[in-house]
């Protein structure tokens, strides 16, 4: 009999724990068991087709300025045709300066972009400065500023540089005489030049990049105004 109460007993007492662990546990379902294997799945998917937006977008850049870039050198080279053909030696020297320069300048502006801090810009766009909203936006799209001002203008101006070099160095031969080394040398100091003054200014627009990058952003701003006022008489 004691044998008999006490298995009985233990029994009871392993239904009590059976229920109480049954009332603890959340309700399994058919549906909770449909989801938990789908979810792998739906997150696979998504993760795919993130990977395949983000391949997109990292081409969509390159493309881009691959497109701008072929389209500004047509441009600036039948431009300098033109000037170039049958002009003299000062205004060859006069387009090798200007593009110089411009070459230098964006260089300058791709530095200062990548250098130059964020908040001081916020300070000025919550004071209403003029351009300050636009300089924001360059630096927030340093990569690209540099890509286009560096790359894209840089390049185009360097190319071009060398085409007005040999047409100066023709017109030199062509008139006071000489050999095909007067080119070479004109081609030299041309490239020594370039590279001079980029060199100096990259050490200017990381000192004065918050200025630099302000006064871009003046420039953008006042041809945005003066293309909305044009719009808007239309």
């Amino acid at each position: 009999m004691k044998n008999r109460l006490s298995t009985s007993k233990q029994s009871e007492q392993v239904e009590i724990k059976q229920q109480n662990v049954i009332a603890v546990m959340p309700q399994v379902t058919n549906q909770t068991i449909v989801n938990v294997a789908k979810s792998p799945v739906k997150s696979a998917i998504v993760n795919n087709n993130k990977k395949i937006t983000k391949k997109f977008s990292n081409l969509k850049w390159p493309l881009q300025i691959g497109v701008l870039t072929l389209a500004l050198s047509l441009l600036f080279s039948v431009i300098s045709e033109i000037i170039l053909s049958g002009a003299g030696i000062i205004i060859a020297i006069f387009l090798i300066l200007i593009l110089m320069i411009v070459s230098i300048m964006f260089d300058m502006l791709g530095v200062a972009a990548a250098a130059c801090l964020e908040e001081p810009l916020l300070a000025m766009a919550a004071k209403k400065i003029v351009g300050a909203r636009e300089a924001i936006a360059l630096v927030k799209n340093a990569d690209k500023v540099s890509s286009f001002s560096s790359d894209v203008i840089g390049d185009i101006c360097g190319i071009l540089s060398g085409a007005a070099g040999a047409a100066l160095a023709l017109n030199i031969i062509n008139s006071i005489g000489g050999d095909i080394v007067i080119g070479t040398i004109v081609s030299s100091i041309i490239a020594a030049f370039m590279v001079l003054g980029k060199a100096l200014c990259k050490g200017f627009a990381f000192e004065n990049s918050e200025t630099i990058v302000l006064f871009a952003g003046k420039i953008i701003s006042f041809f945005r105004g003066m293309f909305k006022a044009i719009f808007k008489k239309k």
